[in-house]
């Protein structure tokens, strides 16, 4: 009857934690988000660095 007790309270812990599709989804949304503002702020910046740029130096490795 222990071991029975101790299984049930673990599977409604586990059911606890579950996350529904409409959260998911909008978690979803919201990490592809931060993924594009990531995104073009790299690209904002890179473009800022570039043209800052003028006297670009160029090394070339001789084998």
């Amino acid at each position: 009857m222990k071991t029975f007790r101790s299984r049930n309270t673990c599977h409604v812990a586990s059911r606890v934690h579950r996350v529904d599709a409409q959260q998911q989804n909008r978690w979803s949304l919201a990490l592809i988000m931060i993924m594009g503002l990531a995104t073009l702020s790299v690209l904002a910046t890179t473009q800022s660095l570039s043209a800052q740029d003028t006297n670009t130096v160029h090394v070339y490795s001789h084998r």
